[in-house]
């Protein structure tokens, strides 16, 4: 197991860590990939900056070095950068607790490591024996490429399957098709992780693969799926799956061509902004077919899936999935939608949600979110502004990203003041809307919301009569 196979880091205080920026490592060190920073681009000072406060020498003797290389000036992230560090300890493949893909290492790991090796504490960054490091990299740094160059192609046949099926749907007033709508995400994320752990990466294989599996297995299953439990497990098994997944093999759901976005720093593991939004239609509607007693433990199943520290990981995802289930339940139970009640709800959920980060956190997980918590209400404010920032100018980031967004607002609005309303609907709807204010990826959530929103739409319009 990877806890075992890392190699134990002294625990008494260094006398000295340098860093060596643009430098090699020699026999004797760990190695990684270094990513230099976040998001679509990345400059030599963004990646300085985030060096900034750590001493560049050592005042006697160093205990530990840290080699790494960075960019020379603005360019795309997509590509990595080698880091070395030699010390004590140190032998072999280099492992991250916050990319937890061995061998890839994030800037943002290297300051709390410095600090960290400073107090003899244990650093984030350990290292783990390898047989053959170069070649393990090499592998990796190929196979990044491979998954970024994917990404955009799988995302759009996972769309074009959702949007097709649900205007057949509605076109021929067909519950067959609604079925395959709805059941496109589970089984598209399903096959995005078994094609993940068999390594396929190749774009020109990845992508057509992915299509044809996951339409001729959302059909067959929309044939077998009348019955409302059966319906209902097939839309909420994509939960169970990732929970297996991100607990044996975080880097299987990390190098899926759907989901986190390693190889630019964006997310390293877990659940993103992408992900939360497809399996909110599952979510909602595995629930409402299962009925108000069972949903508090299909809630839970779905929180600790995309919240806790060891599976996704994502607050947003646990405030966005706490609107939803909690408005879906006012709706079950019949409770009037007052300003009283609403405003309650609302309450609720940001409790809710300090309190399940805050028992991770006791439990001993840890994450961005529990780190930015746990930092105090000053820095969890900023973090929040950051978010609100970061959204709004990803809606004008590129042309693209306002053709998405630019659709998709009108088509929630539009399904959002269509009658009649139901329960499942109302509260994807809810759970997008806040959704769109917590997260930071508009075009995903816009996106993707507007999908599964007309996809539900149709189904309940084909007035479906399940067991």
């Amino acid at each position: 197991m990877l806890a075992t196979a890392l190699v134990a880091i002294s625990p008494a205080r260094a006398d000295g860590v340098g860093i060596v920026v643009d430098g090699e490592g020699g026999p004797g060190t760990a190695e990684g990939l270094l990513v230099p920073g976040r998001g679509p681009t990345v400059s030599r000072s963004e990646a300085m900056a985030a060096l900034r406060g750590v001493p560049s020498a050592c005042t006697g003797t160093c205990d530990f070095v840290i080699y790494l290389r960075l960019p020379t000036s603005t360019e795309r992230n997509e590509r990595r950068y080698r880091i070395w560090i030699a010390g004590h300890g140190y032998d072999g493949l280099l492992v991250s607790d916050r990319t937890r893909v061995p061998g890839l290492v994030s800037i943002y790991d290297i300051k709390p490591t410095v600090e960290a090796l400073r107090k003899g504490e244990k650093p984030p960054l350990t290292s783990r024996a390898e047989p053959n490091v170069q070649e393990r990299l090499d592998a990796l740094d190929a196979r990044l490429d491979d998954v970024d160059d994917s990404r955009m192609g799988a995302g759009l046949v996972l769309a074009a399957l959702m949007l097709a099926f649900a205007l057949l749907a509605r076109a021929r007033r067909s519950t067959f098709w609604a079925r395959a709508s709805l059941l496109t995400v589970p089984v598209g994320l399903s096959t995005a992780l078994a094609l993940s752990a068999l390594e396929v990466t190749e774009p020109a294989t990845v992508v057509p693969v992915l299509a044809v599996v996951t339409a001729a297995v959302a059909l067959v299953l929309a044939r077998f799926t009348r019955n409302r439990f059966v319906f209902a497990a097939a839309l909420l098994a994509i939960f169970p799956v990732y929970l297996v997944v991100l607990g044996i093999s975080t880097e299987t759901s990390s190098l899926a061509v759907i989901g986190p976005r390693p190889e630019n720093g964006g997310r390293f593991y877990g659940f993103n902004n992408q992900l939360e939004t497809l399996v909110l239609a599952p979510a909602l509607l595995g629930a409402y077919l299962l009925g108000s007693r069972l949903l508090p433990a299909v809630g839970l199943l779905a929180l600790v899936t995309v919240g806790a520290s060891f599976a996704g990981a994502d607050g947003g995802g646990v405030l966005v999935l706490l609107a939803g289930f909690l408005f879906l339940w006012l709706r079950l139970r019949g409770v009037p939608l007052t300003a009283r009640n609403l405003a309650l709800t609302g309450a609720a959920v940001v409790v809710l949600g300090l309190l399940l980060v805050g028992l991770d956190a006791a439990f001993g997980g840890e994450s961005h979110v529990t780190r930015s918590i746990g930092s105090g209400p000053v820095q969890l404010a900023e973090d929040i502004g950051d978010r609100l920032v970061a959204s709004a100018q990803g809606v004008v980031s590129t042309w693209h990203s306002a053709l998405v967004v630019g659709l998709s607002i009108p088509v929630l609005v539009w399904v959002a003041l269509r009658r009649p309303r139901y329960a499942a609907l109302d509260a994807l709807l809810v759970a997008i809307a806040v959704s769109l204010i917590v997260n930071d990826a508009p075009r995903e959530v816009s996106g993707f919301g507007a999908l599964s929103a007309l996809a539900l739409r149709f189904w309940h319009e084909t007035d479906e009569r399940l067991e």
